[in-house]
């Protein structure tokens, strides 16, 4: 009697919306995307509000794995967004599920969920291959900028140190960024939060915000 398996699961990862072509979103990669549906954050320069509530995506995430496998030869990579992918308790199984493919993904994040993070960069198998880290302000000024608390804001800083030692300890990819606009409290302490970065390791990368007014809240 042969031996049988049960299929892996592949993920409930509440898809939003997903991006069959993007030359964008993780440097030097042409990528499929998907954003995720949820987001504990309230930048004032989301350009994305749809995205913030918690309520279940419109795709499923076999979805995503099938435009994958089918575009095998033309695309490089998944990049997951957001919304907050790291607010999904289906994330890694998406990592997993995209990685047994045989596909490298990049993740997007704010990392606000520093136990999550630490969690899938301690496994090869729902580890990112590359993530996009959102360095969103020094901590005094996150609440002002992204509306969280002084707690939350101190579990992003942690999840700061947890990728930048990934990339040490494991090789994975890994890019700083900072959205900014004129008279900004994070452009106001840019050299601060460079500084910052600097210490760990890393670069920071500097994204202009599009569409806001003065106070920075995105209004086109």
């Amino acid at each position: 009697m042969s031996a049988t398996t049960s299929p892996k699961p592949t993920s409930n990862l509440p898809v939003a919306g997903i991006i069959p072509f993007s030359a964008t979103d993780w440097p030097g990669r042409l990528t499929v995307t998907a954003f995720t549906q949820g987001c504990p954050l309230r930048c004032r320069y989301c350009h994305n509000p749809a995205l913030q509530e918690f309520t279940p995506g419109v795709h499923e995430f076999t979805e995503v794995l099938d435009l994958l496998r089918a575009r095998r030869g033309l695309i490089d990579a998944l990049v997951i967004s957001g919304g907050e992918p790291l607010a999904c308790a289906g994330l890694g199984d998406a990592i997993a599920a995209t990685h047994d493919i045989g596909f490298p993904v990049g993740l997007h994040t704010s990392g606000y969920a520093p136990t999550r993070l630490h969690t899938l960069l301690s496994d090869a198998t729902t580890r990112p291959d590359w993530i996009g880290f959102d360095v969103k302000a020094l901590p005094e000024h996150l609440p002002s900028v992204t509306g969280v608390s002084n707690a939350a804001a101190a579990r992003m800083w942690e999840s700061l140190d947890i990728v930048c030692n990934a990339a040490s300890d494991h090789g994975m990819g890994l890019q700083l960024r900072t959205t900014l606009w004129p008279g900004s409290v994070i452009e106001q302490h840019l050299d601060q939060l460079q500084d910052a970065v600097a210490q760990r390791g890393q670069e920071l990368v500097l994204q202009w915000a599009r569409g806001v007014n003065s106070q920075g809240v995105y209004s086109a």
